[in-house]
């Protein structure tokens, strides 16, 4: 038999063998059969709406053609659905179509496994969506369906109509939000957050959490179904670095204080990784093959961001649609699914599940219990790798820091380079690393952040010449088990430990007492901010060690940055820096009874600046030291205590991103400031400005310092502003 030469023996022969194998491994993924298992339905009932939304361009789009309520029962009946378990009607705006309830009863009827349907509305066109959603939910509960409603609410008053481009549309939503409640229909909330309203959210999210609303909140993304997808469009991710911090801000505050269903927190983690520059961290129910977009048209696409209209099942089969321009979906998901921040909720990806094991597996070790079992056994190698010159690791509680931290971390940082040079290598631990990555930048500091569950944070604490604990208080908090570990290793591999300015106590429980006595133990040199810190370190270790007192390293650098800050003085501006009372300053009270002298705590507390504004002729100005919600964002409390205590008087609460820059300009630019804040004490004081400090620490760390500075009379206790409205005028004079 003679030996056939075809074409493709004649290319294999020429081309290297990896060439053609990739190029058959090309062929072969293009040629596959992708089969659909489509669950869900995104349906556009119509393309045309009533809003004007700054985010998406339907309304500009003069198409008033769609399914008819025959045309869509005959497409619902297409075998592509046969699966589908949820159908979400939008639109356009759906409530503009008359027989909306028509297609709901049709997708019960034709879709035989349906479990849920949902509709999204502007509320616009009130009276008319009020008499749809009676009876969509009417043939939902006859038909044993479950069905729910969510909102577009935006924001509050203006905030809301602005993004939305009609004015009124605010009062409808809040109309719409109380009827669905009294009717007891299941109602939420959508948010699509732009550049209109990033410095707004906080607001909305306490109005939210006030009246027992769940909401939902997305950024606008470029969608070509929303015919937005041209990059000149300012409102969509186009967010400055602020606006991006913000967001990392509120997206945490979601993720750890409202949201409870594990697939939105996913949502919402995914979105903080996006904001920062990564890759989407979670799966897609769209590009897995289990969700698809089908318009008013009868048109099918594989998704509505990037897809383009893939046929229409009006004149051909669905599944054959999808299966023959696999390439496109293809194509989406090489080029555009990374990169996608479309709220699509599904799975974790492997790359997300992979960062969440590793987190757990070092938040297991790095913790109290942990190292007391492990601390002698547990060795990490040090100097894995070279640092030249001299090098230092920051610990402590950075990750979480207020602005007081801020400007420890600054006086920390100029204190080392004084003293070893421009050159030395500077690593700052953080338990939020996006947190310290911006107070680096802000401080315009030189310095590498590190993840403190993490194993370069147990490397790096055995490789850097110096640990250093930065600053703040050594109390009542689990998180003392880092310091525990990274003292540990650095003393195994014969580097020093330095406690720099700080603070001891609250403590009390005997694990944490436990703890701040193994890490004074460990330190080789101990600096403590004020003689009551050393007092109680006296009392853990004994006369063993020399004990320091320093100022605070906030001090040098608040009068450092304070030098070149020159405003004008605002005479009727009374400065607060407030802040949260919690539980770990709760002294001797069991829970009951902290409440209750919290709430009339705030209640005496808000009475005295009135009290004192009247007297005055001064006006209240909210100002916060925390903008993280671990730790309390102050923001929140201000939000709350205004709208609480200050309803139909003049006030204003600062609801922008708080640096030791713009904290300066306020306490100087004041008539007076009222300090709550350890650190704004600290500030006012070294800034000379008039101020009135408020223990809440019950006699610990704001009396130790005005102790230290002899200024004890500028101190007012919590309990001596209950019941008394004249209290902290009467030290107005001091």
């Amino acid at each position: 038999m003679k030996y056939k030469i075809t074409p493709r023996k004649i290319i294999k022969w020429i081309l290297p063998y990896g060439f053609v194998k990739k190029y058959m491994e090309y062929k072969n993924k293009m040629n596959e059969v992708i089969e659909p298992h489509i669950n869900a339905i995104n349906y556009q009932v119509n393309n045309y709406c009533n809003s004007k939304c700054v985010m998406c361009n339907v309304w500009q789009q003069k198409d008033f053609r769609y399914m008819d309520i025959q045309e869509f029962e005959k497409v619902l009946g297409d075998s592509l659905f046969n699966n589908v378990e949820h159908i979400g009607i939008t639109g356009g705006e759906p409530s503009l179509i008359a027989n909306l309830p028509d297609y709901f009863e049709v997708s019960i009827r034709q879709l035989k496994n349906l479990k849920g349907l949902s509709v999204i509305t502007n509320s616009l066109a009130t009276e008319q969506i009020k008499k749809q959603i009676e009876a969509i939910n009417l043939t939902c509960l006859l038909n044993n369906k479950e069905f729910s409603v969510m909102l577009s609410l935006d924001g509050l008053d203006k905030i809301h109509d602005n993004n939305r481009g009609i004015e009124g549309s605010y009062e409808k939503v809040l109309n719409m939000l109380e009827w669905l409640k009294d009717k007891r229909i299941s109602v939420l909330t959508g948010t699509t957050i732009t550049k209109n309203n990033v410095w707004n959210l906080d607001e909305l999210l306490f109005f939210l959490m006030n009246n027992n609303i769940y909401g939902r909140f997305r950024v606008a993304e470029f969608i070509k179904r929303l015919y937005n997808d041209l990059k000149d469009n300012t409102y969509i991710r186009n967010f400055d670095d602020d606006e991006i911090y913000q967001l990392l801000l509120f997206f945490s505050k979601l993720e750890f204080k409202y949201e409870k269903d594990p697939i939105i927190i996913n949502t919402y983690r995914n979105i903080k990784h996006m904001l920062q520059g990564g890759k989407r961290l979670i799966e897609c129910p769209y590009k897995n093959r289990q969700a698809i977009n089908l318009n008013c048209h009868g048109e099918i696409a594989y998704c509505a961001p990037k897809s383009p209209i893939i046929g229409s099942i009006t004149k051909e089969s669905g599944i054959k649609i999808y299966i023959k321009n696999r390439k496109v979906l293809r194509d989406i998901q090489e080029k555009y699914c990374d990169n996608c921040i479309h709220d699509y909720h599904s799975e974790p990806s492997a790359k997300l599940l992979e960062i969440y094991a590793n987190e757990k597996k070092y938040r297991e070790l790095i913790s109290i219990n942990s190292y007391n079992n492990h601390k002698n056994s547990y060795k990490v190698e040090g100097h894995i790798e070279t640092i030249s010159n001299y090098s230092i690791l920051i610990v402590g509680w950075y990750g979480t820091e207020t602005v007081g931290d801020k400007a420890i971390l600054g006086g920390i940082v100029d204190s080392y380079i004084n003293n070893y040079g421009n050159d030395i290598k500077i690593y700052i631990s953080s338990l939020y690393p996006f947190v310290t990555e911006r107070t680096i930048k802000e401080l315009n500091i030189n310095a590498i952040v590190i993840p403190v569950y993490s194993e370069q944070y147990l490397k790096y604490s055995s490789m850097v010449d110096e640990v250093v604990v930065g600053g703040g208080p050594l109390m009542e908090l689990d998180e003392l088990s880092l310091i525990e570990w990274a003292f540990k290793i650095a003393k195994d591999n014969s580097s020093k430990t330095t406690i720099l300015g700080c603070g001891i106590g609250p403590i009390y429980t005997g694990e944490k007492r436990e703890a701040v006595r193994e890490i004074l133990t460990l330190a080789d040199k101990i600096y403590l901010r004020d003689s009551k810190s050393i007092e109680q370190a006296e009392q853990l270790i004994g006369r063993s060690k020399l004990l320091l007192k320093i100022d605070d390293p906030a001090c040098k650098y608040i009068n450092k940055i304070s030098e070149d800050i020159i405003v004008e003085k605002e005479h009727q501006k009374l400065a607060c820096f407030l802040r949260e009372l919690t539980y770990e300053y709760r002294a001797d009270m069991n829970y009951e009874e902290f409440i209750k002298f919290k709430n009339d705590f705030e209640e005496g507390l808000a009475s005295n600046i009135i009290y004192m504004c009247d007297k005055m002729n001064m006006i209240p100005y909210f100002y916060a030291m925390h903008n993280f919600v671990i730790g309390n964002d102050d923001r929140d409390f201000n939000i709350e205590f205004t709208s609480k205590y200050f309803k139909n008087r003049e006030y204003y609460v600062e609801k922008r991103l708080s640096t030791v820059e713009n904290t300066i300009e306020a306490m100087k630019s004041s008539k007076f400031n009222l300090c709550m804040r350890f650190h704004s004490v600290v500030f006012s004081d070294n800034i000379n400005s008039n101020y009135i400090a408020i223990d809440y620490t019950t006699g610990g760390k704001i009396k130790s310092y005005l102790d230290e500075k002899k200024k004890i009379n500028r101190m007012i206790r919590m309990k001596d502003i209950l019941g008394r409205k004249e209290a902290l005028s009467d030290l107005l004079d001091i």
